[in-house]
């Protein structure tokens, strides 16, 4: 059963945010995610000796999960410029776990796909990244985490 809002709810959903500091939060969460990665990675015996970092797993998995299929789209979903992108594809190709597809109907259009390699350690590294969310969500309750993800999908909705 949904609950009735009150008058009070009703006005501080309308008045603006002067200060927060989620930003800021939101922005240091993300370096000690990357970071636990990373560690996590070296820490890893199967995805150590791959040596791929947060950065490149991140590439991986938004392949794998459809968000983007070159490097245009991954630079605009991960916010990074077209040099560091190439770069960080080029040691994924290196590494065998990626590789560079021509599409047929562009000449310049280059599409990105994962490999049997870079399928089979995904799991691992993806076990790395629950292993570390894990440990951030100590203390968290499943009830908290859901309202969370509930606040950050509505910002996203919003930009």
């Amino acid at each position: 059963m949904r609950a009735l809002a009150t008058d009070g709810d009703r006005e501080e959903s309308k008045a603006p945010v002067q200060h927060t500091q989620l930003a800021s939060l939101v922005a240091q969460l993300r370096v000690a995610i990357i970071a636990g990665v990373d560690e996590e990675f070296l820490g890893c015996e199967d995805v150590a000796s791959l040596e791929v970092t947060a950065a490149q797993f991140a590439i991986l998995k938004n392949v794998l999960k459809g968000s983007a299929q070159s490097a245009c789209e991954l630079c605009k979903c991960m916010d990074y410029d077209r040099g560091a992108m190439s770069r960080m594809i080029d040691r994924l190709e290196t590494k065998r776990l990626i590789r560079r597809v021509p599409l047929a109907h562009t000449r310049r259009t280059v599409a990105v796909e994962v490999t049997a390699a870079g399928k089979a350690a995904f799991p691992k590294m993806e076990a790395c990244l629950d292993r570390v969310v894990h440990r951030l969500l100590k203390g968290v309750t499943r009830t908290q985490v859901r309202e969370v993800e509930k606040v950050l999908k509505r910002m996203l909705e919003n930009a």
